[in-house]
């Protein structure tokens, strides 16, 4: 029954998003809606437009390998974007569409969404990729990942207190490989702090 009426509420919130953003392409949330850790990225790309699924492309098969780390099935998880929407922009020189960075705007557009979703899936963990989900539950935009990373942390979103884990995001290996190690311990991190919380995954 509560199942039902959490599947119901999101589909609903979902329902009232894309009317919002009709004109953009969305990618909504996807997994197991009373997952009690919540995996929350930037924002999808062409990939994820595609299959019409979040973390599916390059970055996708990264957070695959240390979800792996866990121990832990994707299909455990519940994994969602702070902006559920491609952020594109055309290319002047080569004519072709690109991603673009988030901007403050777009986070703030998006961040009641996000909170709403949050409190209906009511996870046990929060885990950020990179610095606009960071910013977008944390309401402070002067935050940085390279501070974060890797601790637990604690969250308040509308009174409710959450805990959070942020790591940088799996595409910030691609580019940048010294990252690697230090994602990895991170996620060794992540798995310790799992195990103390004694996670339910047989709801």
């Amino acid at each position: 029954m509560i199942k039902n009426t959490i599947q119901n509420n999101l589909e609903q919130l979902c329902y009232e998003y894309v009317q919002e953003f009709k004109d953009k392409e969305i990618v909504l949330g996807y997994g197991r809606i009373d997952s009690p850790i919540v995996i929350i990225g930037e924002a999808p790309g062409k990939d994820e437009v595609k299959q019409g699924k979040p973390f599916v492309g390059a970055a996708g098969k990264n957070l695959n390998e240390f979800i792996e780390v866990l121990k832990i099935s994707r299909d455990d998880l519940y994994i969602t974007n702070a902006i559920k929407y491609r952020l594109r922009r055309l290319n002047p020189k080569t004519q072709r569409v690109v991603n673009r960075p988030a901007t403050m705007k777009d986070i703030k557009e998006n961040q009641i969404w996000l909170h709403k979703e949050i409190h209906l899936i009511n996870p046990q963990i929060i885990v950020t990729l990179g610095n606009v989900p960071l910013k977008a539950i944390t309401n402070d935009f002067g935050i940085s990942i390279g501070d974060m990373h890797g601790t637990l942390q604690e969250c308040n979103l509308s009174g409710k207190v959450y805990k959070l884990f942020p790591l940088y995001h799996p595409a910030s290996i691609i580019y940048n490989r010294s990252l690697k190690d230090v994602y990895g311990q991170d996620m060794l991190t992540l798995k310790q702090e799992v195990n103390k919380l004694d996670l339910n995954f047989s709801k």
